[in-house]
């Protein structure tokens, strides 16, 4: 109940975008840059556009910091992990999503500084890899 308030409260202002590129792909992704923004992610949306993401800039690289668990998703998601340098340090596809607070939790291999939240099959589709350069 107190993360749809919260939603609820955040959907009422807009979030600062940036495009994000990746080779010739270009996505515009809402910036989740504060901890509320961070908590409630992409919950209780009803979708992702195809070129559309969620960039969370984090406050500290790690592993744990960078962890996405998918409670009140309604939507599968491609987790793309980036650290300090804009380098792709890993990949989740399709992360599915979790109605409980026990549901699995995605986390990188690698310490990242940024977490990019894609529609299922886009990383895929934008046939992202590890190591290569994220542009923001």
């Amino acid at each position: 109940m107190l993360t749809r308030l919260l939603y609820a409260f955040l959907k009422a202002r807009p979030y600062k975008k940036s495009l994000v590129k990746y080779r010739s792909h270009k996505i515009r992704a809402e910036i989740a840059d504060t901890f509320a923004k961070q908590m409630i992610g992409l919950m209780y949306r009803e979708r992702i556009g195809n070129n559309e993401g969620m960039l969370f800039p984090l406050l500290i690289s790690g592993r744990t910091a960078a962890s996405v668990t998918m409670l009140n998703m309604k939507f599968g998601i491609d987790i793309v992990w980036i650290g300090e340098k804009h380098l792709i340090v890993d990949i989740a596809r399709n992360a599915r999503p979790s109605s409980s607070i026990f549901g699995r939790t995605y986390s990188p291999k690698a310490k990242a500084k940024y977490v990019l939240e894609l529609k299922a099959g886009a990383a895929s589709k934008m046939g992202i890899r590890l190591g290569e350069r994220v542009a923001f």
